[in-house]
């Protein structure tokens, strides 16, 4: 019997073991890196940025295709043609050709289709037969200047790859932020419950040492009713910070993939010292991956430019290939022939009513309105790192407040618990000290975990939250 019930024990254990987790502020962001589907959207549009630099980049090369192409026609083709004669000149020997001449001028008779008349036509029948006829080849085609379309279209996939890795460091920055939140949130809770649990505490002895000192005439029912309310005060917000810890928890899980009924332990705490960044007084926005995005949208106008401009330049261009007509019969004769061929070719546009010029002149436009919008949110960016600047230096200096402001109400709670229990204090400044000291432990709290919190957002103003984290994300 104590067999099975210690296997069952252990099963118990193990199985309440998977259903905890143990992490730290790191492990929570790595996991966080790893499931988040902005994250892996934009890891792919990295990818497909790479593709198409691969692809554009293959247009500087020659390119070679092959043709097919067969007929079969139920009935042959049948024709006549009427051939003009020659014959020999009596003194040079060549043959010339056969007109019919006018007796009384020496000139060939003219038809009425303006064309001299011959003495004596051939008649020559002709035969065309295509039944499973075919011709196949092969070309190679070499562009040799396309207006600089190429080269704008690499340099524009180029771009791209860097606008799409910005965008990825920018999922990073959110998501670790994110993360930074619902952590230093869900150790918030638990340490107001702690709290709670230890005011709780704190009542209830006070509550049996006024209940006995009821019982021997030393304290009023009034005095027993005021330690009772304050003590279900005290339930209330224990319950109230439970709640608000399984919240937290779920939010915590969320954030990093985790099934709900995980039960997180946390390994940083609020209870001691917070270090935080030095916050710093200039702004430099090129960490900023925003920042970077609208430099490079700029430029990707700017190519486009280019990339229009091209439609409208000459081009030149160069192919050879080798084509093989077979299974053709002419008069019952097989007609099988291949031939080479090499061709260059020049295209100049000439005249489009003004398409060419409106159309850059849109893309300039385009251009400006990105200059414009990069103008327009650097300024946001840097007042939003200014006061992501301020805000960590507030939150730093109400931490330091919060602990002065710990250190008078513990040693206030000190000096009345030990005035009331010699008779020199009344139960109503006890109960006003402990509230105080609860208050005041609560504030540092906050403080700590705001500070936490603020200097994730200071970081993340300042494109540096990812730098430690961007490259350990796994996909």
């Amino acid at each position: 019997m104590n067999r099975y019930i210690l296997t069952i024990l252990l099963i118990l254990g193990v199985l309440g073991s998977f259903a905890q987790q143990k992490l730290s502020l790191e492990q929570c962001r790595q996991m966080a890196l790893e499931q988040n589907e902005d994250i892996e959207i934009a890891h792919l549009q990295v990818e497909k940025a790479k593709a198409e630099k691969a692809a554009m980049k293959t247009q500087y090369f020659p390119s070679l295709s092959g043709s097919a192409t067969g007929a079969y026609l139920f009935n042959d083709i049948e024709m006549e043609m009427y051939i003009p004669t020659s014959k020999p000149n009596t003194q040079t020997g060549e043959l010339e050709p056969n007109y019919m001449l006018n007796p009384s001028t020496g000139e060939p008779v003219m038809g009425s289709d303006g064309n001299p008349v011959f003495n004596v036509y051939g008649w020559l029948p002709l035969e065309i037969s295509l039944k499973g006829a075919y011709m196949a080849g092969v070309s190679l085609e070499q562009p040799i200047y396309t207006g600089g379309k190429i080269m704008a279209g690499n340099r524009m996939t180029e771009i791209g790859i860097d606008m799409a890795e910005e965008n990825l460091n920018m999922q990073y920055e959110r998501t670790i932020h994110n993360t930074d939140q619902s952590y230093w949130l869900y150790v918030t809770v638990q340490e107001k419950v702690k709290l709670a649990e230890e005011y709780k505490k704190l009542l209830e002895g006070l509550l049996a040492t006024t209940q006995d000192a009821y019982e021997t005439g030393m304290a009023t029912q009034n005095d027993v009713l005021k330690v009772k309310v304050k003590r279900n005060k005290g339930k209330l917000e224990l319950q109230k910070a439970q709640s608000g810890l399984k919240l937290t928890r779920m939010g915590l899980c969320q954030a990093t993939g985790l099934p709900f009924d995980t039960e997180i332990i946390t390994t940083d705490s609020l209870n001691n010292k917070v270090e935080t960044t030095r916050p710093e007084d200039n702004v430099n926005l090129n960490f900023r991956p925003e920042f970077n995005i609208l430099k490079k949208q700029i430029e990707m106008a700017n190519q486009q430019i280019k990339l229009t401009r091209a439609d409208f330049l000459p081009t030149a261009g160069l192919q050879i290939g080798y084509n093989y007509l077979g299974n053709v019969e002419f008069s019952d004769q097989s007609f099988d022939q291949g031939n080479a061929t090499v061709m260059a070719s020049l295209k100049i546009p000439l005249f489009h009513w003004g398409e060419g010029m409106n159309k850059i002149k849109a893309a300039r436009h385009e251009a400006s309105i990105r200059k414009a919008e990069l103008d327009k949110n650097s300024r946001l960016l840097e007042l939003e790192i200014t006061q992501a600047r301020l805000n960590l230096i507030d939150a730093q200096t109400r931490i330091e407040l919060a602990e002065e402001n710990l250190t008078q109400a513990e040693e206030n709670l000190r000096v009345t618990k030990d005035n009331y229990e010699v008779g020199m204090s009344i139960l109503t400044e006890l109960l006003e000290a402990q509230a105080q000291w609860q208050e005041a432990y609560s504030e540092l709290i906050d403080a700590r975990a705001e500070c936490k919190i603020k200097e994730s957002a200071y970081l993340k103003a300042t494109g540096q939250l990812a730098a430690n984290n961007k490259n350990k994300a796994s996909k």
